[in-house]
């Protein structure tokens, strides 16, 4: 890898968040179906949720929040959910490519694109077969791919009532991947799903936290879709796919030692005064087990 390219990679590992902010989806309509991402295209968007994203980065500090943007896309028989920003630079190479202009024009606003980034995996649930394909990076920009069941989560109904964007919600509880989760759902909007992997209330999921506040979605906005928002898997044949357990042990081993993850294959060398300058990387991610 060339030097220019190692700094890249520092400086992707670095990347640091804007404010979260409310969407226009006028701003991103698309009228064709042609595209420069390679892609497995499985139908159409029926509805975009979006959610404001709150997470903390490091357990040791609670109180330092860092928040993106995610997003849903509900389909007939598929529903996605990413980080929305990652949607957005898609859209916007895909336009670039379409209109044929000079990526100098939109690199600006890939970039800005690339910075809000926070939520990590692109997660595909087929509703059909019950299961979900996940692609996702583990630290740098290599991605990864695995399939499993979607998670059985056995919900508590209790009591409880609150209003969010004017409606009410009622209170559930669950447990997912070693965190006991607050769900607050509207019963109001019949659509069983919600941000992440949380499925299978009466009601669309307003609102989901942890109990100890590490990750929390709130929606921020629902739209039926009439223009071409497809719900796709990556198909770059650089994926690499794997299981679940690898990647999550790829994770950990990167935020343990960043530098020793990028010249793991010996065909990158950093100087000392470099890795010197490059810390452990906290270690809190929304999967505990």
């Amino acid at each position: 890898m060339k030097k220019r390219n190692v700094i890249l990679a520092f400086a992707l590992i670095g990347i640091v968040n804007a404010s979260a902010q409310t969407v226009d989806f006028s701003k991103f309509q698309k009228s064709a179906e042609s595209d420069s991402i390679a892609k497995v295209v499985l139908e159409n968007s029926q509805y975009l949720i979006i959610y404001d994203y709150e997470y903390v980065r490091d357990a040791e500090f609670p109180e330092d929040k860092r928040s993106g943007m995610t997003m849903l896309q509900v389909g007939k028989r598929y529903n996605r959910f990413m980080d929305y920003n990652e949607f957005r630079f898609d859209s916007l190479m895909d336009a670039t490519a379409k209109s044929l202009k000079p990526y100098a024009e939109t690199g600006p606003m890939m970039m800005q694109a690339l910075k809000k980034r926070k939520f990590r995996e692109n997660i595909v649930i087929d509703k059909q077969k019950s299961t979900e394909t996940i692609q996702r990076t583990a630290g740098l920009v290599q991605r990864y791919q695995y399939d499993e069941p979607c998670p059985t989560l056995n919900w508590e109904l209790v009591e409880g009532d609150t209003v969010i964007a004017s409606y009410n919600c009622k209170k559930a509880l669950t447990s997912l991947w070693g965190r006991d989760y607050i769900a607050w759902y509207a019963p109001e909007v019949d659509m069983p799903y919600g941000p992440y992997k949380f499925n299978g209330l009466p009601g669309l999921i307003f609102m989901v936290a942890d109990t100890r506040g590490h990750h929390q979605f709130t929606l921020n906005g629902l739209e039926k879709v009439s223009q071409y928002y497809p719900i796709y898997l990556w198909a770059s044949k650089d994926i690499i796919k794997t299981s679940r357990n690898k990647v999550r042990k790829i994770y950990k081993n990167y935020c343990a030692d960043p530098v020793g993850a990028l010249t793991s294959n010996g065909d990158i060398q950093v100087p000392d005064d470099v890795k010197a300058s490059v810390s452990v990387k906290p270690y809190n991610p929304i999967e505990l087990e």
